[in-house]
């Protein structure tokens, strides 16, 4: 008899709108990219339920919309996301099918995380035509490969966490705060250990690692793919090479999802050596997570020159 009172219960509940106990304590949290889920765990700690829509290993700009992640944003509370028009391929439509009003743009559970980010890199300065390929009208949209930049993320999120679930907004902030006192002395040791590669040009595939060059002081001496989404000249190629032939460039940076076969027989050219960089947390195993993430980077960088 008490079994069935419960059950009744539940049921009422449910009919009436009300989520059980411990769901409504908790916020569903969805992000688009693995960095975002990555940081929206630890501001979140026990107060939240991440769940991420692209897998690490994905380029972020050609996700399929599948169905299951429609049904993941039905569910979510909040959405964050990168904005910056990466995920303009497929966001848009997964909103469209999730037929969830809490995160449509304009709501408290819509966040744009390009609000934290006081610094937009490449945003252009005239207009832009399809010749260009695919170019961000809005500026570069790779700022997390600045770890400064995932700290202000943080913060974001945390304000806007805190105004969804207001009992937990202490520790939202707290968590954040922590997060930063963790990953300062980090940045300042990764800076460090960058200080050799200033000295060395770097040639890579495709644009996407301009945030990561300002942030350690390294030179991009251009990109093979240096129109995005088009396939480059061989003209541009064969200028590339002598630019970097001659500038004595040890090394081409590329991402796990980039045309490697093309970034591989550009770096033999230049008699240069191809080092695979993780663009996203989880995009290569070592990549567990966002201090690994430029742990593996710095590594990976450090290896190719000259050891002092």
């Amino acid at each position: 008899m008490r079994k069935l009172l419960l059950e009744i219960a539940l049921a009422t509940a449910l009919l009436a709108g009300i989520a059980p106990a411990g769901a409504a304590d908790r916020l569903q949290v969805v992000c688009t990219l693995t960095d975002l889920g990555w940081i929206a765990e630890q501001v979140g700690g026990e107060d939240v339920e991440v769940n991420v829509l692209c897998p690490g290993e994905y380029d972020p700009h050609f996700l399929p919309a599948r169905p299951s992640l429609a049904r993941a944003l039905a569910r979510a509370d909040l959405l964050c996301y990168n904005g910056l028009e990466l995920e303009v391929g497929w966001l848009p439509v997964l909103l469209d099918k999730a037929r969830n009003p809490s995160v449509r743009p304009g709501r408290p559970g819509h966040l744009d995380c390009t609000e934290a980010i006081a610094g937009i890199l490449e945003v252009p300065d005239q207009p832009l035509s399809r010749a260009q390929g695919d170019v961000h009208p809005h500026g570069n949209p790779h700022y997390l490969l600045d770890p400064r930049n995932g700290l202000a993320v943080a913060r974001l999120m945390a304000a806007r966490m805190g105004a969804l679930l207001p009992e937990a907004a202490g520790r939202f902030a707290g968590r954040a705060e922590a997060l930063a006192a963790e990953l300062v002395p980090r940045i300042d040791a990764w800076q460090e250990v960058a200080a050799p590669l200033r000295r060395h040009p770097l040639v890579h595939h495709t644009k996407q690692w301009e945030y990561l060059a300002d942030w350690l002081g390294l030179e991009l001496l251009g990109a093979v793919e240096h129109r995005p989404g088009i396939s480059p000249s061989p003209r541009h190629v064969d200028d590339l090479i002598d630019r970097a032939r001659r500038a004595g460039v040890r090394t081409l940076i590329a991402a796990p999802w980039n045309h490697l076969d093309v970034a591989r027989r550009a770096a033999e050219r230049m008699h240069a050596e191809l080092v695979i960089l993780p663009a996203a947390v989880g995009s290569i195993p070592e990549a567990t997570d966002y201090p690994a993430m430029f742990d593996v980077i710095l590594a990976r960088l450090r290896a190719t020159v000259p050891q002092e």
